[in-house]
């Protein structure tokens, strides 16, 4: 082994050492402030003037309708059916015997009668629905399942119980209660901002608060 030589050794021009800036990193100021997310005290932070905890919260729950989208096709696919004809399809499934009238889907799953027709074509077509004549009504009709429809809905059951299961197994009875009653008073008030925001000008969006004020979002 040869002997480790003293002293310093000289640095050729492929070791040398990077020159060393003398100048002390500045971080550049922060000179504006982000506003608040919401002006309702009962979403901010304990003090008020911060809004950490709501942020989290429409992340978390941005998330989880992703994942319940993403849950919801998955099940769709089974059957070879979009997510929207899936809902029809279950609703159908869970709704009464006599079946359900074209405005009662609609109610349940929050969409337009027009879009419950349109698809309901289509679930006919495919010959997982049927029309029958309302006895209570001369001029409406009731939809219903077929026979074929039923199996598709029996043949995925299985599946369905255990994702269900997997999704929602932490929650107690008082949970799943508290979350039911908090988004059913939530659907209104969403409902009736996404209406706002797609009656609004593409360039513009100006809502109406609840105290009467104008929201305008900055450009």
């Amino acid at each position: 082994m040869p002997p480790i030589p003293s002293g310093k050794a000289r640095r050729g021009p492929g070791n040398r050492k990077p020159a060393i800036n003398s100048a002390k990193s500045t971080k550049t100021p922060r000179t504006h402030r982000m506003a608040l997310s919401a002006s309702s005290p009962a979403l901010l932070d304990p003090q008020g003037k911060t809004d950490h905890g709501f942020r989290q919260f429409l992340y978390d729950f941005s998330t989880l309708g992703i994942s319940l989208e993403i849950v919801r096709s998955y099940l769709a696919s089974l059957l070879g059916l979009t997510s929207p004809q899936y809902n029809i399809i279950m609703v159908l499934a869970n709704g009464d015997e006599k079946g359900l009238s074209v405005s009662e889907v609609a109610r349940r799953l929050h969409v337009s009668t027009a879009f419950i027709t349109a698809e309901g074509i289509n679930l006919e077509s495919a010959g997982l629905l049927e029309k029958l004549r309302n006895p209570n009504d001369g001029r409406g009709v009731l939809l219903h399942l077929t026979q074929l429809g039923w199996e598709q809905v029996i043949q995925i059951a299985p599946e369905r119980q255990k994702i269900n299961d997997h999704l929602f197994g932490s929650l107690s009875a008082r949970d799943f209660q508290a979350l039911s009653e908090t988004l059913a008073s939530l659907l209104d008030d969403f409902n009736y901002t996404v209406r706002l925001i797609k009656s609004a000008a593409p360039s513009r969006i100006n809502l109406p608060s609840k105290k009467g004020t104008a929201l305008k979002e900055k450009r």
